[in-house]
């Protein structure tokens, strides 16, 4: 069987050991809230605060059926060659505007460009595709916005 503590780096193996011990062996069992609230807690220990130079403005842009929370990363100085669209993580059912912060921050920073992070609707709460939808209309804004 292969060893994977010689494959992975020690600093990859100690991210993923601080993930674990949020998480109790039966949180397959807990509540979608209760599961959140883990995953709300662990993101909030792991943020890292803004990079020098980057600033965030949370904003809601109205949408055909659905008014969407976005913050826009800026970066002092731009990179005015693209724009990032991040759509985070956590299955569609995890995660928000502040669970992937930093993250949006540090992109901005080293890349300069503007990042926009959306606030996209959690299963189950809201069924398949209003996950996909709120990021198509993050997307169509930020088309129009940064054309």
């Amino acid at each position: 069987m292969t060893d994977y503590r010689t494959l992975i780096d020690a600093e990859t193996w100690a991210f993923i050991e601080k993930t674990n011990s949020y998480y109790p062996p039966d949180t397959i069992d807990y509540t979608i809230e209760e599961q959140r609230a883990i995953y709300d807690r662990m993101c909030r220990e792991f943020f890292a605060g803004y990079p020098q130079g980057v600033t965030a403005e949370t904003t809601v842009v109205a949408a055909p059926t659905n008014s969407i929370s976005i913050r826009v990363y800026r970066n002092a100085v731009p990179n005015k060659a693209a724009m990032v669209l991040y759509i985070h993580g956590g299955g569609f059912i995890l995660g928000g505007l502040d669970s992937h912060d930093d993250v949006c921050a540090e992109l901005c920073a080293r890349t300069g460009f503007d990042v926009v992070s959306l606030d996209y609707r959690l299963a189950p709460e809201h069924l398949h595709p209003a996950a996909f939808d709120d990021a198509m209309d993050a997307f169509e804004w930020a088309a129009k916005t940064y054309d």
